[in-house]
């Protein structure tokens, strides 16, 4: 499942992980370069609110510290995902009311089915998706590095 970096590929869909004490952080990221890409994800800011909230940002790529997976989920040879598209099924995705750990990776599960009811992308099996992610991200702690780019690997599981 290993690829070289040379298979990165901006404008593809990826689910990224970032490097935490337990489980990694999940979202979703389309690359616009190497440096960095548009990230959805949900958090939680207790400034803020006390539960899982929504949020779509900037991500830095190379030179990050804490993103050390990147599961390509759709290649842009295929079609390209428009921001705006990803950020529509985001956010028709509805946060976890909630403050327990673990919730980000379901979440982004679902925003994927969204995205394969919309027909852009083509989910084979989405638990089979989610036992292939873990284990992929469970191995790249390595690459939680500011002198590392994150390891990737394509999806069998969706395209």
């Amino acid at each position: 499942m290993d690829m070289s970096n040379t298979d990165f590929t901006p404008g593809s869909l990826y689910i990224a992980g970032f490097a935490q004490a337990r489980a990694p952080h999940v979202g979703l990221i389309i690359p616009t370069s190497r440096a960095s890409g548009c990230l959805v994800h949900i958090r939680i800011d207790r400034d803020v609110s006390p539960v899982w909230t929504y949020q779509s940002r900037v991500q830095r790529i190379e030179g990050d510290m804490f993103i050390s997976s990147l599961l390509r989920i759709k290649d842009v040879s295929a079609g390209p995902i428009a921001l705006e598209q990803l950020q529509e099924a985001a956010q028709s995705v509805p946060a976890p009311q909630n403050d327990e750990f673990g919730e980000c990776l379901p979440w982004v599960l679902a925003v994927v089915q969204k995205l394969h009811d919309m027909g852009l992308v083509v989910l084979k099996d989405a638990e089979a998706l989610q036992v292939e992610f873990v284990r992929f991200a469970e191995g790249n702690k390595a690459y939680a590095r500011r002198d590392k780019f994150p390891n990737i690997a394509a999806s069998q599981f969706c395209r």
